[in-house]
């Protein structure tokens, strides 16, 4: 399944597994670099629904998308090739800087929200399928951060208790803007940032336990009801360019940020 390309042209893929209606997504190597083992993770997870679908509560569908930011992952770099930290590029709360690990990145926020060819592939994905959920995989710290919303604790809780994290009501080493959990919960998707332990290790048996325990939560919520695709948006640098005319219309489906 492909999503889309990166700046250099890398193709951007996944894989669904089940049916839904209830669509949660594992979303991995948004940062590359030194956070790299969270694609390794991403893809262990995938290999192991490929080979157990029937571990896929009924209701459910699956989504895996192990390498979001693939020019990153070639550079060993936590951005892509524009320099942009791909979690600062979403239309919520956006600063053109933006804060990392290291301090402040000039920059690091793009230069307009979904200026970046990877965050447009996959905003327009999570927005074209009844997604409930999104599981971010990040490194390093071993804990799991709520999304805003109470789902979204819900969520995070769920995975914390089966993987046996730590759970952080809310991140304040350092300010966040353009983060993809607030743009995403905005729009009714539930949001839980799994920060795996060491920057090595993929944590696959307490992620394996998270991650079924979260499939579990999400059976049991109601079937999305009312949803509309945003299949034919123009998530396109062209529309992005028009971010001014087009900020008082953000419930517009030809252009939703």
């Amino acid at each position: 399944m492909l999503l889309g390309h990166s700046v250099q042209g890398r193709a951007i893929r996944g894989v669904e597994f089940g049916h839904g209606p209830r669509w949660v997504a594992v979303i991995g190597g948004i940062h590359q670099g030194n956070e790299a083992n969270s694609t390794v993770l991403a893809n262990l997870l995938h290999e192991h629904f490929r080979e157990n679908l029937a571990e896929i509560p009924d209701g459910v569908g699956l989504a895996f998308l192990p390498d979001v930011n693939p020019d990153g992952a070639v550079a060993g770099t936590r951005e892509n090739a524009n320099g942009v930290d791909l979690n600062r590029n979403w239309d919520a709360g956006w600063q053109p800087d933006s804060y990392g690990p290291s301090g402040l990145v000039p920059g690091g926020g793009g230069t307009r929200p979904f200026s970046e060819p990877e965050t447009r592939a996959l905003a327009r994905y999570l927005l074209d399928r009844p997604f409930i959920a999104a599981i971010f995989l990040h490194s390093k710290g071993g804990l799991v951060v709520p999304g805003p919303g109470s789902g979204s604790v819900e969520l995070a809780s769920t995975i914390t208790r089966a993987a046996q994290y730590v759970h952080l009501r809310g991140w304040t080493a350092y300010p966040l803007s353009g983060q993809a959990s607030k743009y995403l919960v905005a729009r009714g998707i539930h949001v839980a940032i799994v920060e795996l332990s060491t920057y090595t290790d993929p944590d696959y048996d307490r992620n394996l336990r998270g991650l079924r325990a979260a499939l579990a939560w999400a059976q049991e919520l109601p079937e999305p009801s009312g949803f509309q695709p945003v299949a034919d948006a123009e998530f396109s640098d062209s529309c992005a360019s028009l971010l001014e005319t087009y900020r008082a219309r953000l419930a517009s489906p030809q252009c939703p940020w």
